[in-house]
């Protein structure tokens, strides 16, 4: 649960001399599966990005299926609603920016860099992935679906 700060990956020493060694053998392995997993992935948690890498991500998020289907709802909805929806959509938006933002790091010592990582933070090892992955799963399905039945009906 969550990324633990670089070279944290060392095992832990034991609290007393009476700890039985499977139990320290458990430990090290699931520290050393994090750490394969960490070193597969291109993104870690090195800090290394620069301020335009996290705008550029920023702008890509925002600038989606969304922009692209303003004209429709403008043209549905009118001037008025338009915009007071547009309005509300970005107040909406910068507030859930605002809570990963604080969420991020809110353990000392831990970076929730994963949904599921945070979810399982907040409800519980397994109880945290029963929530959290059918909700990406809905929504990584959802878009998937709508964006290929309107590719599939065309202009």
């Amino acid at each position: 649960m969550g990324t633990q700060a670089p070279s944290d990956y060392s095992s832990p020493a034991p609290s007393n001399m009476d700890e039985q060694p499977e139990k320290q053998a458990k430990v090290d392995e699931k520290l050393q599966r994090q750490k394969e997993i960490d070193d597969w992935l291109p993104i870690t948690s090195s800090r290394n990005a620069k301020w335009w890498y996290s705008a550029f991500h920023n702008v890509t998020a925002m600038v989606g299926a969304g922009v692209l289907s303003l004209p429709f709802a403008m043209s549905n909805l009118g001037w008025g609603p338009g915009i007071v929806i547009l309005i509300l959509s970005w107040v909406i938006t910068l507030f859930t920016l605002w809570q990963m933002v604080e969420m991020h790091e809110m353990v000392p010592g831990k970076r929730f860099d994963r949904y599921h990582e945070l979810g399982q933070h907040a409800f519980g090892e397994k109880l945290g992935l029963w929530i959290v992955v059918p909700q990406q799963l809905i929504c990584e399905v959802g878009v998937d679906g709508h964006r290929r039945k309107i590719t599939a009906e065309g202009p």
